[in-house]
């Protein structure tokens, strides 16, 4: 398999594993957004640093002295504000909206792999995203509530996909290092300032567990899958990929609860997976 052609489908494997959150959001309804994030950060960090160990065994501890101190702080840095933007951004808008909104990622990713990688985004790309996007957009009108609650909520959702489209140029941009201690700094740090900012609130065994778990599951897997294809695969197709996440966590959350998605949600899925797979013929697509 050409080594292209691996880091797509990594990308698509990661999609899988972070399009599961509705589902474990379900199972936790009520539960304090910052108190969720916190444990789930934890339980990422904590994953991560067991993968080191697992992985790179005796190399582990060298692995945190043969990362760059800057590419740590840059990628742990827009994990963070990510993550702890999407709570707000939650807070202040609906699902759909900020769904849709986030969607935009691929457009910001465009314009900082160009800046800072100096890759340059083949017009495929961006017909891709428009038609992607398009999909979004109908999944989001298909929802009930998608408006958003003032021009706060929508600069917050905006910097929720500026933060994703960040994360995922940094690892484009330091691809040749292992980027693990970046991520168990970021979700160790989101646990620790909700901790400090007296945010966080007790929870039951029971819920402290699947927190935990989702960490790993739902954060952990994906980030080693996304990090390993962000070698080969360009950024913006990167998140062009992720977009996929539109439609799957909904459809994962029919599956499991078995609550329905909007009808507008299936048409939408179509736009979203004909510019995923536009982008990615291979007569099309571009080699980074």
């Amino acid at each position: 398999m050409r080594l292209e052609h691996q880091g797509l489908w990594l990308i698509a494997g990661a999609t899988v594993f972070w399009s599961l959150s509705g589902v474990f959001v379900r199972l936790m309804p009520g539960l304090d957004p910052w108190t969720f994030n916190a444990y789930r950060g934890l339980g990422m960090g904590v994953s991560m640093l067991l993968w080191m160990q697992l992985h790179y065994g005796r190399d582990a501890l060298a692995l945190w002295r043969r990362t760059e101190p800057k590419a740590i702080v840059i990628s742990a840095g827009f994990f963070a504000a990510g993550s702890s933007l999407y709570i707000l951004a939650m807070n202040l808008a609906s699902v759909a909206a900020v769904s849709c909104l986030g969607a935009t990622s691929g457009l910001f990713a465009a314009l900082l792999a160009r800046v800072w990688l100096g890759e340059r985004t083949p017009a495929v790309f961006y017909f891709s995203m428009v038609l992607a996007l398009g999909g979004v957009v109908l999944i989001a009108l298909g929802e009930q509530s998608n408006s958003v609650t003032g021009f706060a909520g929508t600069l917050v959702a905006l910097a929720v996909a500026f933060s994703f489209a960040g994360q995922s140029v940094a690892l484009r941009r330091y691809k040749s290092m292992d980027m693990e201690p970046a991520m168990v700094v970021g979700g160790l740090g989101v646990f620790v300032l909700v901790l400090a900012g007296g945010l966080l609130k007790p929870v039951p065994l029971q819920t402290l567990c699947m927190l935990l778990f989702m960490g790993a599951i739902q954060l952990a897997v994906p980030m080693v899958l996304y990090m390993r294809g962000a070698r080969q695969v360009a950024a913006v197709q990167m998140v062009l990929i992720t977009m996929a996440d539109a439609f799957l966590n909904p459809f994962w959350v029919w599956l499991v609860h078995g609550e329905l998605p909007a009808q507008a949600v299936y048409a939408g899925s179509v736009l979203v997976l004909g510019g995923i797979v536009w982008s990615n013929w291979p007569a099309k697509a571009a080699r980074p």
